[in-house]
């Protein structure tokens, strides 16, 4: 359940510092090169350091307007200073527009993370790419233009009323996630087996009617159910357990069952001996 976080008359301007500093807001804890929420924030953030990760630990983020959210384009000491190596995970990001994070470089990972009414943009970049992994897009977006490499990486990602626009850029590579208006474009589709795949690929949209000119862009693995995972601001709960894991109920069921055998043999065995 997302919370509205824009009913605050201020928010929080934070920057997190090349030189692994945090400033403007007590809501961010390090420990070393991970930066974890302690609480929801509204605001934005500048990452001016690399080969970080930001943990959100299940909390709530709400950038401030379309052009500010978490952005990973630094700028240290005043000069343009592209972050990479970052992680953003655990995070519910909360109507935020399409930047709800931006970035103009490679090699960052966005995994586990609830994207409503938001979106990532990746712009730029010709090397190895970003990884966009196990996420849940509700009418949220992935953008991507003038990004010459195609390297980016799409996948075990659930899209509901959700797409992926790229414009003058090579597509990314897409490919095993979930597509909420499937069965709708493709009615007469089949699961392949049992393998959870459907038999026709996803042509998803690509900015209709857009005079720019892309690459045909194709999920030729998509999925017949949605990705289960959860995120949690318990960090003793792992991201994609269950939330009461059968074991355990099994265990408890069968201890009950234990004690009141013991009971009822103790009640038995004394009732028969006071008897004789």
């Amino acid at each position: 359940m997302f919370v509205n976080l824009a009913g605050a008359q201020t928010y929080d301007t934070i920057t997190i510092l090349s030189d692994g500093g945090v400033e403007g807001t007590d809501k961010i804890h390090r420990d070393g090169d991970i930066y974890t929420f302690t609480g929801d924030i509204y605001g934005f953030i500048m990452v001016e350091k690399s080969g970080i990760t930001i943990d959100g630990a299940g909390y709530t983020f709400q950038g401030v307007d379309y052009t500010r959210g978490i952005v990973l384009v630094g700028h240290a000491g005043g000069s343009f200073n592209p972050c990479s190596d970052v992680v953003v995970k655990n995070l519910r990001i909360y109507n935020s527009g399409g930047r709800s994070i931006y970035t103009a470089s490679n090699n960052n990972s966005f995994i586990d993370n609830t994207f409503d009414s938001s979106g990532i943009h990746l712009v730029g970049g010709g090397g190895e790419g970003n990884l966009i992994k196990r996420n849940f897009f509700n009418n949220s977006y992935i953008t991507i233009d003038y990004n010459s490499g195609g390297k980016d990486v799409v996948t075990e990602n659930d899209f509901v009323s959700s797409g992926i626009f790229v414009t003058l850029s090579r597509p990314p590579q897409v490919e095993g996630n979930y597509w909420s208006n499937y069965t709708t474009k493709y009615p007469n589709a089949k699961e392949i087996g049992n393998s959870g795949i459907w038999d026709t690929p996803y042509d998803y949209d690509i900015m209709p009617n857009s005079s720019h000119g892309t690459d045909p862009c194709v999920d030729n693995n998509p999925l017949v159910h949605p990705v289960s995972f959860e995120i949690s601001n318990d960090p003793l709960v792992e991201n994609e357990s269950e939330p009461f894991p059968t074991t355990l109920g099994i265990t408890a069921i069968l201890v009950v069952v234990a004690i009141s055998i013991g009971l009822l043999v103790y009640f038995k065995k004394h009732k028969y001996a006071s008897s004789f």
